[in-house]
């Protein structure tokens, strides 16, 4: 009976060979230092702009999400469509990823920092920055053409990922909660800031009379 119980794994094994033993796990150092930019992915194909005979090649990846509360923080001195606009360039300016054979994202800190043709003065700044600058003064329809495509690469990776997720991953009632909670104490510090700027508009108050200069008495 063991001879016949042989046997038969035996002929499993070749049908069916088991996989090898994983090796030795990497040390918790290794694994996290191997975390860093995960998820950043560049579009696949390289971007050919032309305008007025000039070329000009460039990729795109997702942004990281430092860089995404980055772009809304600088945007915060504006309001309604100039915001958007801004978080548009402030992002756009962040994917950029490699210009005409350069990779931006993996410079060395000290080859960062150019001069910058927007600045009267040429100056010195990190090459986002300088990005950021140059591409506010792109014709808008570039902008919004590469805003589409960062847009639909951020999409694309996205839905892969939620199809490798189980279905229980997707929005749960208690992150649902917490999205909604967050929404109405927004909406309540907008209505302050709203009311506080009609109140301003309408005040009149009359002005405080100055006191009397005690040497005209």
């Amino acid at each position: 009976m063991n001879d016949d119980a042989q046997k038969a794994q035996d002929e499993l094994e070749v049908i069916a060979p088991a996989a090898a033993p994983e090796g030795a796990p990497e040390s918790l150092d290794d694994v996290i230092a191997g975390l860093r930019g995960f998820g950043i992915e560049d579009f696949e194909e390289i971007l050919s702009l032309t305008s007025k005979g000039k070329v000009l090649r460039i990729k795109i990846a997702n942004v990281p999400t430092t860089d995404e509360m980055l772009s809304v923080q600088a945007a915060d001195e504006f309001k309604g469509y100039l915001w958007i606009k801004r978080v548009k360039v402030e992002l756009i300016s962040r994917a950029i990823s490699w210009i005409d054979g350069i990779d931006i994202r993996n410079l060395p800190n000290e080859k960062r920092f150019v001069p910058d043709p927007t600045d009267p003065n040429h100056a010195i700044r990190d090459v986002q920055v300088v990005m950021r600058n140059l591409i506010m003064t792109w014709g808008q329809e570039l902008v919004e053409s590469l805003w589409k495509v960062l847009m639909h690469h951020s999409q694309t990776i996205e839905n892969r990922l939620r199809d490798e997720f189980p279905q229980n991953a997707l929005m749960t009632e208690v992150e649902a909660r917490l999205i909604e909670r967050a929404k109405k104490q927004m909406d309540e510090s907008f209505q302050v800031i709203r009311d506080e700027q009609v109140a301003a508009l309408y005040d009149t108050t009359p002005e405080t009379l100055a006191e009397e200069d005690p040497e005209t008495k």
